[in-house]
């Protein structure tokens, strides 16, 4: 089976995509290729995860005027060339994409071509890529229930959860605290803003973990805040761990009993697939507003707590962190709920369904999606 995997720019957009791959490959199935830009992050996660990329010119759409428009949609025209002639050469059975303006291309030219499209949304307000797109698809696999009547509900319309890596899953391991230093017999706050870290976030909890001496800490800061929270941690001590980027994220959630973090769907969608409950600061900058939706999700399930980006200092963190610290129990009973909107099978249940639309006979037993 022949599968191009389309879409790109940021590590949401490709790392699903790539759960997916992984999940097929294991079948000893798959062919694989995945198509998007030089520029995005695609263009080193991809390779350095052992598959084949071809890239095309593309750009994105929003906030542009009639000028600058003009040449964008000039770009997408040339991309969508360029996306033909690589599917007219590698005649994929599915394309998948996975939104973000790398996607557009490739799946309009999959669907000239008539190839079976499926999408996948990892928002709870769905991507203009993926909304515009949505009209040719055969399945659309949706991260947040709240997606699904965005999208126009129906039976192409499942909702499977966020597809995620094999070694994301509920575990708590006060030993894993080892792996940064820490002790396994005092609490841990883990802190991470996305790949690229978020200097707020950065900045409040450094304020409060030097407030708090009975305090542990893990802190993925980005490349950009780095010295900075460094600096701001000077002295401390080893009570906490400070990296621009955790490659082993596991094992800190397996550390950690609460997270202050961004709510981008694969943060969000990790911290419910483990049980890890959290403090969101929703990125007020985030097209449509959708990292306040995604956080919403968990609040209302009652696994995390929000806090608006403009009012988050060291004050209303500790107001919101102290009381759930000093009351464990509070803190389990958010991790059981965690379980009502967390899924680990995502990979597994899109993997199903593909080759299923893709005619692929599987053993008896598999089940597909409805």
């Amino acid at each position: 089976m022949r599968v191009l995997f389309a879409g790109g720019g940021t590590g949401g957009h490709i790392y699903p995509a790539l759960a997916v791959a992984d999940e097929l490959a294991s079948r000893g199935r798959l062919e694989a290729l995945f198509v998007g830009t030089r520029r995005g992050l695609e263009a080193t996660v991809v390779p350095a995860a052992g598959y084949r990329m071809r890239t095309i010119v593309s750009r994105g759409v929003r906030g542009r005027g009639p000028f600058s428009a003009a040449a964008t949609i000039a770009v997408l025209i040339a991309g969508t060339v360029q996306a033909a002639t690589i599917i007219a050469r590698f005649r994929p059975d599915v394309v998948f994409g996975s939104g973000g303006y790398a996607s557009a291309a490739a799946v309009a030219a999959g669907f000239v071509f008539g190839r079976t499209i499926v999408l996948q949304e990892q928002n709870s307000v769905p991507g203009m890529a993926n909304r515009m797109l949505a009209p040719l698809a055969r399945r659309i696999y949706v991260g947040f229930e709240q997606a699904r009547e965005r999208l126009g509900g129906g039976d192409r319309v499942v909702w499977t959860g966020n597809p995620l890596r094999r070694s994301i899953g509920p575990r708590r391991d006060p030993s894993a605290r080892r792996r940064f230093g820490l002790r396994e017999d005092a609490p841990v706050l883990l802190v991470f803003g996305g790949s690229q870290g978020a200097m707020r976030l950065n900045r409040a909890a450094a304020r409060l973990l030097r407030a708090r001496p009975g305090l542990q800490g893990i802190v993925q800061t980005g490349e950009r805040g780095y010295e900075e929270t460094q600096r701001e941690l000077a002295g401390i001590g080893p009570r906490v761990f400070v990296a621009a980027y955790i490659d082993d994220i596991e094992e800190a959630y397996a550390s950690a009993d609460i997270a202050l973090a961004r709510a981008g769907a694969l943060s969000v969608s990790e911290l419910a697939a483990v049980g890890l409950p959290a403090v969101l600061v929703p990125y007020p900058h985030a097209a449509d507003n959708h990292q306040f939706h995604n956080a919403r999700v968990l609040v209302e399930a009652g696994g995390a707590e929000m806090i608006d980006d403009d009012g988050l200092d060291e004050t209303s963190l500790a107001a919101v962190l102290d009381p759930l610290l000093g009351e464990p129990s509070r803190l389990e009973g958010m991790r059981s709920r965690l379980a009502s909107v967390g899924r680990t099978d995502a990979a597994s249940a899109v993997a199903d369904d593909i080759e299923r639309l893709a005619g692929v006979v599987r053993g008896p037993g598999s089940e597909v999606l409805s």
